[in-house]
């Protein structure tokens, strides 16, 4: 008897924990609507997202008076979500004893889940190809929806670029050929979003032989969104000469998987990053 009544308290909190961790959870918010019968709602928000880090990057660029020829920009855009569900059931069963003492027996168990997606995303354009280029699809881009920082913040990007360009200008690299003063020079723009969304359940029951809840949640459910983009302007890549954006762009991006995820991984050695 005792045990039907704590298997029918229990069946319900294992339903709530399964709703979250168990599966491979959305890069999207629910109110991300997904109006195209081609792509879900996840791939909207993600193209959406891209076209926001474009646009900002192409009017930033052709905002700029004067601009190093033969530059590139290599971007990251990294989306990852993180749920995780717990269920911690406390249940105290009470024998009466007499009127004085009783005899308590208390219960405990934890059950908790969690799941991880991560969306990277690569992109590479050439600058002076995109400041030649003239489109009036960024006229709008304060107009672009969707749920993620990256598209509802002002990311700055003119005004860093400007700022950033200035310093090199004043104080550039040593030339590596002649009539090049930025050849070895290079820029790093890192913005990162960190949300999170949390929520508890904890009933409490009070019967004559048993009571449940101790002050702790019975259910937890925990979201964490984290939204950065890494962009790295300089030199475009040209075979058998160093390439100092190459090499940052590279190792900050080993050094944001690492606190995004802890997992470290080999990244190649001699990937061209600036391509031709």
């Amino acid at each position: 008897m005792i045990y039907q009544k704590i298997k029918y308290m229990l069946y319900p909190l294992l339903a709530l924990n399964s709703a979250c961790g168990t599966y491979l959870p959305e890069i999207r918010e629910p109110w991300d609507v997904n109006r195209s019968q081609e792509i879900s709602a996840n791939g909207i928000l993600e193209a959406n997202v891209k076209e926001k880090i474009y646009c900002a990057i192409y009017l930033a660029v052709k905002s700029q008076r004067v601009f190093p020829e033969g530059w590139a920009v290599q971007s990251t855009l990294d989306l990852q979500v993180d749920h995780i569900g717990s269920v911690n059931p406390g249940l105290s069963y009470i024998v009466p004893f007499n009127a004085a003492e009783n005899f308590t027996l208390g219960l405990g168990a934890t059950l908790s889940s969690q799941a991880t997606r991560e969306d990277k995303i690569g992109s590479y354009w050439d600058l002076d190809r995109l400041r030649k280029y003239k489109t009036d699809e960024c006229d709008n881009v304060g107009e672009i929806k969707g749920s993620s920082p990256l598209i509802t913040s002002d990311l700055g990007l003119t005004q860093w670029l400007t700022d950033a360009l200035a310093s090199v200008k004043y104080f550039p690299s040593s030339p590596i050929s002649q009539g090049n003063v930025f050849n070895q020079d290079s820029l790093t723009y890192h913005a990162k979003f960190i949300i999170i969304t949390t929520g508890s359940l904890n009933p409490t029951w009070k019967l004559i032989r048993f009571n449940s809840g101790n002050g702790a949640a019975l259910a937890s459910v925990n979201r964490t969104r984290t939204h950065d983009i890494l962009l790295t302007f300089g030199p475009k890549f040209k075979p058998n000469s160093p390439n100092i954006a190459l090499s940052q762009h590279f190792s900050t991006e080993y050094a944001i998987s690492i606190g995004n995820s802890g997992r470290q991984s080999a990244l190649p050695a001699s990937l061209p990053l600036f391509g031709q």
